[in-house]
């Protein structure tokens, strides 16, 4: 691997550079996470819009009966890049996977690596990460906070570090409704945390675990709070951002509208709900949603990397990436996405598609039996008789599960400042190449945008055709009257059990 940064043309750069493009020229950006949703999509901004970057290092982990060189190439051959390759087709050489793991001690990186690394690296972007939210404390620790750790100590051996920029989440301190742009400590030191769950003394990981869930709705955003307080710990060092995205989105433009790549959290939602499996949610109706598309988070992280270098002080800059448009609330997402799932249904639905917005966790549960458990349940005997696999039952109990998981974001909302990401916007719109990124989202159409996202999930999820809407069309048409059958059958026997019930008791 022959990658040779020039020191002089980044220093020069830090000093004139007056494009996100010339800031980026000649340096070499390692990139942790690219593997997953959010990091291609850095991967591809940077190779879309920065054409002279000398390279760009992307940590793999190798999975079983996989290689990393196989990873790599699946991820490379992913159609989001087809354009770029198609245009500069010589780019692709520019991006070189590194074997390792955050997980592991040393980010599980070889020693020769790990050279090539020191020598040629002046930009990183930590974006790996576990997002279950139900992740063991051990685990959650080790692979948010202990790898945050680990990273800082390789860029503390990087000989031409510019810059650092960490990758959190807007709900790293989910204990406060009013958050600002600034690291918030806990009672819970770093060190402590990551000796406690590394001694393997189980006892003493769960009476942790429950003294943090007293205060934290998860391991996960705790684990991220403690590793926003070790990236603070280092900022005397070198530049380093901390950008907090909200909750995740399909992409609004780039590199295509809509582009999903994993059905985590709100894709998930989303893709039940239209297929009429997911009929009740637990969220207060009146909450409102901070979501963010994929490809403003991107832009966020990209300008923050140069906003923090160009315009440093001793302290950490904090970007909450959160949105600035006009607020959306559960029940106007939920009308959206029913509307848009039965104006262009999903191929091979299973019921007609409805949502009901519960806020009550008991009436949540009693619903749930007869909207989900009953309907799974007689839905997989139809399966196995006809010689199919049953699944819905599975999948019914998947949701639930998530349900509760995510229950406490559908019952808060949360009010975000963003003085910093303001600044930066500010200095952005004087650069000559600031139509490149797309950092406002004040006038976003939401409708339009959830139903692209949706389209998204049919194109980039499901791989359907769009030949066969009619198909599809026809068999939503079948449900629909079924459905209808269905309520009108229920509100009988509803009338039917009070009239023998009244007639019990006045006879």
């Amino acid at each position: 691997m022959k990658v040779k940064i020039k020191e002089n043309a980044v220093s020069e750069k830090l000093n004139r550079a007056n494009s996100i493009e010339g800031f980026y020229a000649n340096t070499g950006i390692l990139v942790t996470g690219a593997t997953g949703f959010l990091g291609k999509g850095i991967l591809e901004k940077l190779m879309r819009v920065s054409l002279n970057i000398a390279a760009i290092f992307i940590l793999v982990r190798p999975k079983k009966n996989q290689t990393i060189e196989q990873r790599f190439k699946k991820l490379i051959d992913d159609p989001i890049y087809d354009s770029i390759k198609a245009i500069h087709p010589s780019v692709v050489n520019k991006v070189y996977p590194i074997e390792g793991d955050v997980s592991q001690s040393n980010l599980g990186i070889s020693a020769a690596d790990r050279n090539i690394l020191i020598e040629n690296v002046n930009i990183v972007f930590h974006v790996a990460a576990t997002v279950k939210f139900n992740e063991p404390l051990n685990v959650a620790i080790n692979i948010n906070t202990k790898a945050t750790a680990r990273i800082m100590e390789l860029c503390m051996e990087l000989k031409h570090v510019i810059s650092v920029v960490y990758v959190s989440t807007a709900y790293s301190n989910a204990n406060i409704l009013e958050i600002e742009e600034k690291i918030y400590t806990t009672s819970f030191k770093p060190s402590t945390v990551i000796n406690i769950c590394e001694s393997g003394d189980q006892k003493s990981i769960d009476l942790l675990e429950d003294e943090i869930l007293k205060i934290y709705p998860n391991t996960y955003t705790f684990s991220k709070n403690l590793a926003e307080q070790i990236m603070s710990n280092n900022s005397n060092n070198f530049p380093i951002a901390i950008v907090r995205p909200s909750v995740i989105g399909a992409s609004l433009k780039e590199p295509c509208p809509g582009w999903v790549s994993n059905t985590h959290g709100l894709t998930n939602v989303f893709m039940l709900i239209g297929k009429g499996i997911a009929r009740t949610m637990l969220v207060k109706k009146s909450k409102r949603l901070n979501l963010v598309p994929v490809d403003y988070v991107v832009n966020i992280i990209i300008c923050a990397a140069w906003h923090v270098t160009l315009h440093r002080n001793n302290d950490v800059k904090v970007y909450n990436s959160t949105s600035n448009a006009h607020p959306i609330k559960w029940n106007q997402i939920r009308d959206i996405v029913v509307q848009c799932s039965r104006e262009t249904p999903m191929n091979n639905v299973i019921w007609f598609p409805f949502c009901i917005l519960i806020p009550n966790q008991c009436s949540y549960n009693i619903l749930g039996i007869f909207l989900h458990i009953l309907p799974a349940f007689f839905m997989d005997i139809f399966l196995k008789l006809s010689g199919r696999k049953p699944m819905i039952m599975k999948t019914s109990k998947m949701f639930n599960q998530m349900v509760r998981v995510v229950k406490f974001f559908g019952q808060h909302e949360w009010t975000f400042h963003q003085e910093n990401v303001t600044d930066m916007i500010k200095r952005v719109k004087l650069l000559k190449d600031r139509d490149i990124v797309k950092l406002d989202l004040w006038n976003m159409d939401w409708k339009k945008y959830i139903i692209t996202y949706m389209a998204g999930i049919e194109k980039f999820i499901l791989k359907e055709d769009s030949k066969s809407i009619d198909a599809a069309q026809k068999r939503l048409l079948f449900l629909y009257r079924i459905h209808q059958i269905v309520l009108m059958s229920s509100v009988f026997v509803a009338l039917a059990t009070i009239y023998i019930i009244y007639y019990a008791l006045t006879v």
